[in-house]
């Protein structure tokens, strides 16, 4: 719409004079050199004439400047285009905040404001067409009905960026003519025209030192306002005596390593204390993970104090992603309760796979296995090794060997929770360490850990294991150590028959022809061949049967478990977070002897290598062998902010599984330990020719979330979890109270006016209109006029006359 123009008559004054400013100034001093000495001359003289000749002197200088400067003066009817006037209004979530109760809210007063004034807007717009915007972290049109409605603007915005609300108000009304800004706000500023104020304390605004201090806008702020080219009148709507506790800002690493020292640092905020009556209370400040808490610190409120720092000093114990939260109580009085908790994802990820092996007797596999493990640089070894059992005879006291006693307690009841991976090689379980095995094996590898035993004559039922917690969580129903299958699958046989001594080579099933810890190779075919290529074992420990839920890949080419099935020599289970693998055979050790592979080059040692690798890895839940992944575009969202989920599914051959199903399931994460996560979502999804399916959701209430996906893949069942968070009370609370620092600072940069609630908007000044087009044009020429001539003449003559007939010619 074309604002209609304005017409009015103005005047100008102008010199015609060709003489240019040198010209004039030197006329000026001249002409104040004469009265200059004539009233040195006349100052003996009497008053009155004194004050004549001087005035008569005086005179005539005018009227010889005038026609020495020649002035005239410009009349103009023009035509001018009504200029904007910008009012923006804060609309941030702060403006919503009341700093006393029963008292209105910022963004009321800004309303309450701009209804006070409207005759003073009504006058603005006989020359200037004025334009409302609302902007928090954009800047957006609104109409002076929305302002001026009972509780102002909708306050929702997550952030305050004032300059980079006038900065897209400048591209607006770029080519256009801007008149000036009136800005309307709490001063709550984090964006860029704060963040130099911010990098110079190192802290968020809420940690400013004196809140009293003016601030000082950087270089290119003020270089952005003067090419704005327009005054800046700034309207601070918020008042002191906030009272409020708040989570201002929590300093933490976006990932953490599992089993190592980390810390945590919260900034706690607490405004108007002194006033509130809030000395001297101790304020609880608690971390929890998932809801569960971890650590609780008191702070004790100090008169005079803002800001206090509350470090969490905390040790993760296993790999995974989890959702954080420091938290306070809310205080009676406080203005906001939102702003009491805030919450942060946490990634902990490994720095070293720690793995514990525990050996019966030295053996070959055991110093293959022990090689293995000790070279990679990636694992952080703990070896245990039994050279002498109780029951060995030996003439010597124990107190003169170098053998220590086996540390039992230290390392399967204290230790224990900071392995990834326990391995049993061999080992005699009632011997030794059955009463710290028991209560806490089960209890490992239900919260993630991992447990992998392999075979030998002290292993499985031969090693008193039939009964016993470990049994609880192979994947393989065990024997009673007086009975076990003939190993033709016959009648039942006496305890020498819990071992197998025969030679035999393993054969894949189906279940090992795509599982990854089996995949030796990629391609299907060449790990067949491979397997089959490998030298044969001997012996191999008997076993009831696989349990259900348990997965074998490895089966005996001719032994049958107690159910005429082939007997299983390698088998996974999933128990509760954690995975457990049995290997009946104690001579894997051979396949570091393997033959060359096809194509040239020594391969000894390969498959064993990549099979343990394998098998670590998967144990483990290493992320490479995930089949299945969640992904999510954001760790952190808005409260308007929708959800974008990426689902990515894998075949066994880690290609892309089209066509999948997927369910997704999303749960909202209790904010108490005892509270059970609430379902949001179920829904099922179907992969696409590149393997992965996309979901949008949202907005969604503050909290935390836990996003569970499941598809069959490679014939089996596979799960996968992600988190991710919705904010709460956003980057505007954290520090609510009003900072009018910054409004005062673009009103004195840009030559505007500071002004409070209670303030009027009459006396602002802006730029004038434009003149588009001159309707008449007239110059009237003073000195020109035949009566300044006379003046001259006449003025000057009297004068001489005087001072000849008073005796001074």
């Amino acid at each position: 719409m074309t604002p209609d123009p304005l017409s009015w008559n103005e005047w100008h004054l102008t010199l015609l004079s060709p003489w240019g400013w040198p010209g004039r100034v030197m006329a000026f001093l001249s002409a104040l050199l004469v009265l200059i000495l004539a009233w040195r001359a006349l100052r003996r003289d009497t008053r009155p004439r004194r004050y004549v000749l001087l005035s008569l002197r005086a005179l005539g200088l005018a009227a010889a400047l005038t026609l020495f400067l020649q002035p005239a003066l410009q009349l103009r009817n023009v035509t001018r285009l009504p200029n904007h006037v910008a009012v923006l209004v804060d609309a941030s979530e702060s403006m919503s905040l009341a700093e006393r109760a029963g008292e209105p809210s910022r963004a009321e007063r800004a309303a309450q404001l701009l209804r006070r004034e409207q005759k003073v807007l009504q006058r603005w717009r006989q020359k200037h067409h004025i334009d409302f915007y609302t902007f928090g972290d954009r800047l957006m049109p609104a109409t002076q009905e929305a302002l001026l409605r009972p509780g102002g603007a909708t306050s929702r915005a997550d952030a305050t960026r004032i300059r980079e609300a006038l900065a897209a108000l400048r591209q607006r009304y770029e080519g256009r003519d801007l008149a000036g800004v009136v800005l309307l706000s709490d001063g709550l500023d984090n964006g860029r025209l704060s963040a130099g104020q911010r990098e110079r304390q190192g802290t968020v605004s809420a940690e400013r030192a004196d809140p009293n201090e003016p601030v000082q806008l950087d270089g290119d702020t003020r270089d952005f306002l003067r090419a704005l080219d327009a005054p800046i009148h700034t309207v601070a709507v918020g008042r002191p005596g906030l009272h409020d506790v708040a989570v201002a800002r929590i300093l933490a690493d976006e990932f953490a390593f599992a089993r190592t020292a980390a810390q945590v640092e919260a900034r706690i905020l607490v405004l108007g204390a002194d006033e509130a009556g809030w000395v001297g209370r101790r304020l609880p400040v608690t971390l929890r993970r998932d809801g569960q808490p971890l650590l609780t610190v008191d702070v004790e409120v100090h008169k005079g104090q803002r800001d206090y720092r509350v470090l969490f000093p905390f040790t993760p114990e296993r790999v995974g992603t989890y959702v954080y939260e420091v938290s306070t109580p809310t205080v009676p009085g406080e203005a906001i309760a939102e702003n009491n908790r805030r919450a942060f994802v946490l990634r902990v990820i490994r720095d070293k796979i720690r793995v514990v092996h525990v050996a019966g007797r030295p053996s070959w596999d055991v110093r293959f296995l022990r090689g293995l493990l000790k070279h990679d640089p990636n694992i952080d070894l703990v070896s245990f090794f039994i050279l002498r059992s109780p029951s060995d005879i030996d003439l010597g006291p124990s107190s003169e060997t170098s053998l220590i006693p086996f540390p039992c307690e230290e390392l399967f009841q204290q230790q224990l929770r900071s392995f990834d991976l326990v391995i049993l090689h061999n080992f005699n379980y009632n011997a030794y360490c059955a009463q710290y095995l028991q209560p806490s094996i089960v209890p490992f590898v239900q919260e993630g850990g991992a447990l992998a035993m392999i075979g030998g004559e002290l292993s499985f039922s031969s090693g008193g294991y039939y009964g016993s917690a470990v049994a609880q969580v192979l994947p393989v129903e065990l024997l009673p150590e007086t009975m076990a299958p003939s190993p033709i699958g016959g009648p039942a046989a006496p305890r020498d028959r819990l071992v197998n001594i025969e030679s035999f080579r393993p054969r894949l099933t189906p279940e090992g022809r795509s599982h990854p810890l089996t995949a030796l190779q990629l391609e299907v075919r060449e790990n067949e061949r491979r397997w089959q290529e490998l030298p044969m074992l001997e012996g191999v420990n008997l076993v009831a049967r696989l349990k259900p839920g348990a997965q074998a890949l490895l089966s005996h080419p001719f032994v049958k478990d107690a159910d005429g099935r082939p007997l299983p020599v390698l088998s996974v289970m999933e128990v509760g977070k954690g995975r457990t693998m049995a290997l009946l055979a104690d001579s894997t050790w051979r396949w570091g002897f393997g033959a060359t592979e096809e194509g040239g080059g020594d391969a000894r040692g390969t498959a064993y290598q990549r099979f343990y690798e394998q098998a670590i890895r998967w144990l483990i839940r290493d992320p490479s062998l995930r089949l299945l992944r969640v992904e999510t575009s954001e760790s952190e969202y808005g409260r308007e902010q929708p959800v974008r989920i990426v689902v990515r599914a894998l075949g066994p051959d880690y290609r892309p599984a089209m066509r999948t199903e997927v369910a997704v399931a999303v749960s909202r994460i209790g904010d108490q330990a005892w509270e059970a996560p609430k379902p949001v979502l179920n829904r099922t999804l179907r992969t696409g020719e590149e393997g992965d399916a996309h979901l949008e959701i949202g907005p969604l209430s503050p909290g935390g979330y836990r996003i569970t996906a499941r598809a069959t893949l490679g014939g089996r069942l596979t799960e996968e979890i992600e988190v991710f968070i919705v904010r709460g009370a956003g980057r505007e609370l954290e520090s609510p109270e009003a900072d009018p620092r910054y409004l005062v600072a673009l009103s004195q940069a840009t030559s505007g006016r500071a002004l409070g609630p209670d303030d009027s908007l009459d006396g602002l000044w802006f730029h004038e209109p434009h003149v588009v087009r001159i309707n008449r044009h007239q110059d009237v020429e003073i000195w020109s006029r035949s009566w300044v001539l006379v003046v001259a003449v006449v003025c000057f003559g009297l004068n001489w006359t005087l001072r000849r007939r008073w005796g001074y010619a």
